[in-house]
């Protein structure tokens, strides 16, 4: 009888226990959030300051090099430098992309579309498409909302840029002092369990760090190249179509489609030559970010194939928005490491045992 009550106690006060937690997670949702966003980031960049503090310079016969605290200093202070560069011309190309909605439906119009039709659509078919008036209303209604609201918007990058630079203190704390923070948390379990936590943060953080350097970054840095190839050929909304690319190339396979269709109805009013070799720039640009570096940058490390990212993001997107859309692949690609690792563990018992 004893027995039974000790065992309905301690089942009891887990309960308690998991209750508790759940209401503290929703009155501190804010916080927990904040908390997330630093542990995510921590978790991206501890690859680069692990690389950075590796680095040794060599000075007559000394070497010197980096802890991690300058290792951070010198990653926030890039970052600082890239977030500044960004900001500064966010209002002109919100308002930018707003006025490229707007003028959507002239900018249709001024498409010469082949007699013959081509794709074996006719040329009525393919003008219906085109204007295809409940499309277009959305998009005048989405480039009016964004025209209108440009002060608002921008107070909203300017709180973000603020949270972000909260998140990228605490994550600094957590990067310099992560191993007597892992010692610390990980201090009420068993040996067996904290062996297992220090196999799977190596791979965890590459996972993440890989994403944000390779998909983010790259997609940045495609849009900053479409912006230059687009400026210098006179193709107008420039500034607003790279931060389309910039955004919609976080969706794999559609996204360049959108933007490159985006690029394409914006270039058609300009001459031929200057728009068609634009055009195939950027396409270019495209296929060296999607076949070159990603491959190179973010494959080795998120684990996931076509389909299951293309599942994460669109479950991402549905649940969280553009925000669930960004972060939902490498919680899937942290996701499948840990399924690996503790799915595999019995069958490689079970092999073992046979053999």
């Amino acid at each position: 009888m004893l027995n039974g009550k000790n065992f309905l106690s301690k089942y009891l006060k887990r309960i308690a226990i998991i209750a508790i937690a759940i209401y503290l997670a929703f009155r501190l949702q804010q916080t927990l959030q904040l908390l997330l966003t630093s542990v995510f980031l921590a978790g991206a960049i501890t690859p680069i300051v692990e690389q950075l503090a590796s680095l040794r310079i060599r000075v007559n016969r000394w070497k010197i090099g980096l802890n991690r605290v300058w290792a951070v200093v010198i990653l926030y202070l890039f970052l600082l430098i890239v977030i500044i560069l960004a900001i500064t011309p966010a209002p002109q190309i919100i308002l930018e992309l707003g006025q490229f909605f707007i003028k959507l439906p002239n900018l249709l119009e001024q498409i010469q579309l082949p007699k013959g039709g081509m794709f074996n659509f006719s040329q009525d078919q393919l003008s219906r498409i085109l204007q295809t008036q409940p499309l277009i209303d959305q998009a005048q209604n989405f480039g009016k909302d964004i025209v209108s609201q440009t002060f608002v918007f921008t107070l909203q990058i300017v709180n973000a840029i603020g949270v972000g630079i909260l998140s990228m203190l605490i994550a600094a704390y957590m990067v310099i002092h992560s191993d007597s923070l892992v010692r610390r948390c990980l201090r009420p379990f068993s040996s067996e369990i904290r062996q297992q936590v220090e196999i799977l943060i190596p791979p965890i953080t590459r996972c993440l760090g890989a994403y944000v350097v390779g998909r983010v970054g790259t997609s940045s840095l495609l849009g900053f190249c479409t912006y230059l190839t687009l400026s210098i050929f006179g193709i107008p909304y420039s500034g607003a179509l790279g931060l389309l690319v910039a955004i919609s190339n976080l969706i794999p396979y559609i996204g360049a489609l959108i933007a490159l269709g985006a690029i394409f109805i914006a270039a058609w009013g300009v001459d031929f030559n200057q728009g068609a070799i634009a055009i195939f720039i950027c396409f270019a640009l495209q296929q060296i970010e999607a076949f070159i570096l990603q491959p190179w940058l973010v494959a080795p490390y998120l684990n996931l194939d076509a389909f299951e990212l293309l599942l994460s993001i669109i479950v991402g997107a549905e649940l969280f928005g553009v925000v669930g859309a960004i972060i939902a692949p490498p919680i899937a690609g942290t996701s499948r490491i840990l399924f690996n690792h503790f799915a595999a563990s019995p069958i490689d018992e079970d092999t073992n045992r046979e053999l």
